[in-house]
């Protein structure tokens, strides 16, 4: 069986496997009875808040920052006006070195912007799922004993038939590839991890190159040098209208 195939496979069982894993904390909460929930309702409440602080303190980073880039830019032409007045060499010399200070300068204020961005999108969609899971537990603490019973049944249902379909996930796996799987899975929730550019997208760590020059062949699986999970390449998935990476 090829890795292409294997591939498929592999990402199913890990998809049960995180179903199965939400499943049995919504069914410790749940057992736990509705002191846990409201619990878990305030811990939330309290996330949802401080990622809300977050997002806007970064927000007003980044505001701040983009100030920042237009006055250096502004600073920049300024420069580039002065270095075109500049009567000797030594005024050339002084305005040359003080826009490439400037262009230093907006690129280190544009690297910054960039991560603001990727920790605000982050916190973005963290506190959207924090928000999903409040709104599921408020509206079952507004039921009655009766409906978290039956919501408690219904949940230990979907495990059986989660379990019943892991069983099937388990046999289409060759069974060294599936105890590697297991070994992994015993230190971390989500045992695999792919990529399209070299780096793991489980530890966002960059693979050695000429490990990701291997892993290109896609012969056999490679396992990411910094969180051990089993690591594959996948192709960058094509925007509309284009073409897929290599």
């Amino acid at each position: 069986m090829s890795i292409r195939s294997q591939i498929p496979l592999l990402e199913a069982l890990a998809a049960l496997d995180d179903r199965i894993r939400i499943v049995d904390e919504d069914l410790g909460l749940r057992k736990g009875g509705l002191k846990d929930l409201r619990a878990e309702v305030e811990d939330l409440e309290r996330r949802v808040t401080t990622s809300r602080e977050s997002i806007t303190s970064m927000e007003k980073t980044r505001s701040d920052l983009s100030v920042e880039v237009r006055q250096m830019n502004n600073q920049i032409e300024k420069s580039r006006e002065k270095l075109a007045r500049s009567r000797n060499e030594r005024e050339s010399l002084a305005a040359q070195r003080e826009m490439e200070e400037l262009r230093k300068l907006l690129r280190d204020r544009e690297d910054e912007i960039q991560k603001v961005d990727g920790l605000a999108d982050r916190a973005r969609s963290s506190m959207s799922d924090s928000e999903t899971r409040l709104a599921e537990l408020k509206k079952e603490l507004e039921g009655d004993a009766e409906g978290v019973a039956k919501a408690l049944a219904d949940r230990e249902k979907e495990r059986a038939e989660l379990a019943t379909d892991r069983d099937v996930a388990v046999k289409s796996l060759p069974p060294v590839l599936y105890r590697r799987y297991e070994t992994i899975r015993t230190r971390r929730p989500k045992a695999i991890a792919k990529t399209h550019d070299g780096t793991c997208n489980g530890c966002h760590i960059a693979v050695p190159p000429m490990m990701f020059q291997k892993m290109l062949e896609q012969e056999v699986f490679e396992q990411c040098p910094n969180c051990k999970r089993i690591l594959y390449y996948v192709a960058r998935e094509a925007p509309a209208g284009g073409g897929a990476d290599t």
